[in-house]
């Protein structure tokens, strides 16, 4: 699987190379090496104020720190505003300063209708050939990306070792973004109280828990198919979202419930609760028994192992698992809604899948599990990137589950080709 996804990174790599104007601080150091090789001793940098212009200007400023140019900054978002400041600041510059801008400035179009700068020059980031997918500010947001759905796959792949399947976590992620946004807005009344607002988080989790073990009493005492039984809960669950949330957006508008979903307290918390489902599945009687369950449960339970007790626990962990990873997106996002999560189910189901966890049941790592979440990350960045549409990205990723079955088969010795009987 690192193999696997060794490739997929030298895939995407070369696969995302384009011409690309250079942003951040590179493209700041980039034009200061421009400017000195000019030998100017007088600058103008219009920037914005969005998070790369301000890399920009740092790594700009910084480059020309040791030479004797003289850095005038005009930082806004808005053209007229930069206009009027460049007018106030011409009387005290040199006639037809050059501008240095950043991609996005560099397209304003008012410099030249100032009489002061009619013919300066505007000097912006060139192109270069580079990787979108190898960029700086790509790669840190793919283990935040990687860190909900690898939550809820911690419960989804217990529920698949032993056999079974749970189609109701994107549900309950939006039932638990909904309930403890519900909570924290009525009843505690928006508090900034981190034990009311840690309360709030609580209740979506257990929530989410509570079905959970529903999923897992309509499929163990009243044997009903997982599969049937977490597609009712599925919907169950997105109806009951949208009916709390009376089909809204709830907007909590509190600052303090963002802590949670923060870069890096998600990968914290998803690392955090992989070393807890390893030493369970490795180290406890509960996951012996899980891992019964999934080889053979008559056997199991002939054995002694409590099958339906351990069940309703696996489906109970699965709820709290997607009702954790709703609480990060509402602290995330803070908000709550009933459109949360959407298909989701299939990522998580993709990424245990190709972790290397048998839908047959009885096999299956946790830690491939992680790795198999990044895998899909992967793939799902790298598809944005290259632009593909969203209908082709539906047909890749069941394609990636059916190979990845298919693999699975292979190496059980189960796929063997239909000979005649002739």
């Amino acid at each position: 699987m690192i193999f696997v996804l060794l490739l997929l990174g030298v895939f995407f790599s070369v696969a995302t190379i384009k011409p690309q104007a250079t942003s951040g601080s590179t493209a700041g150091e980039q034009l200061a090496q421009r400017v000195i090789s000019k030998g100017l001793t007088e600058v103008l940098l219009v920037i914005s104020e969005s998070g790369e212009d301000l890399q920009l200007q740092e790594g700009f400023v910084e480059t020309l720190q040791a030479t004797a140019c003289k850095v005038e900054v005009v930082r806004t978002h808005e053209p007229f505003v930069a206009k009027k400041a460049i007018m106030a600041l011409s009387a005290n510059m040199k006639k037809n300063t050059t501008i240095v801008c950043s991609q996005k400035t560099g397209n304003w179009t008012f410099f030249q209708g100032i009489p002061h700068f009619s013919t300066s020059e505007v000097m912006v980031p060139v192109q270069e050939s580079a990787s979108s997918f190898l960029r700086a500010s790509n790669l840190k947001t793919l283990p935040d990306k990687t860190a909900k759905t690898a939550i809820i796959a911690i419960g989804m792949t217990m529920v698949i070792i032993t056999a079974g399947i749970d189609l109701s976590v994107g549900s309950l992620v939006a039932l638990s973004t909904v309930v403890a946004t519900l909570l924290l807005q009525n009843i505690f009344n928006n508090s900034s109280n981190p034990m009311l607002i840690g309360l709030s988080f609580l209740g979506g989790v257990l929530m989410c828990g509570l079905l959970g073990m529903v999923s897992g009493f309509l499929s163990t005492i009243l044997k009903i198919p997982a599969f049937i039984a977490t597609l009712a809960m599925m919907l169950i669950a997105r109806g009951w979202a949208l009916n709390l949330a009376d089909n809204q957006t709830i907007k909590v508008g509190l600052p303090d419930i963002g802590w949670l979903g923060q870069n890096p307290n998600p990968i914290i918390l998803m690392l955090v609760l992989y070393v807890l489902a390893y030493l369970i599945m490795h180290k406890t009687v509960l996951g012996r028994q899980i891992y019964a369950i999934g080889g053979n449960p008559e056997a199991a339970r002939l054995s002694g192992v409590p099958v339906y007790k351990t069940l309703m626990i696996v489906y109970m962990i699965s709820g709290l698992m997607a009702g954790i990873a709703g609480i990060v997106m509402a602290s995330e996002l803070n908000s709550g809604s009933g459109e949360f999560g959407e298909m989701w189910e299939l990522n998580v189901i993709a990424a245990v899948v190709v972790g290397g966890t048998s839908l047959m049941g009885g096999q299956g790592k946790i830690l491939g599990t992680l790795i198999g979440c990044v895998i899909i990350e992967v793939i799902n960045n790298g598809m944005n990137l290259m632009a593909i549409g969203s209908n082709t990205q539906k047909i890749v990723l069941g394609l990636v589950i059916l190979m990845a079955i298919v693999i699975d088969k292979v190496k059980k010795g189960e796929l063997v080709l239909m000979r005649s009987t002739k």
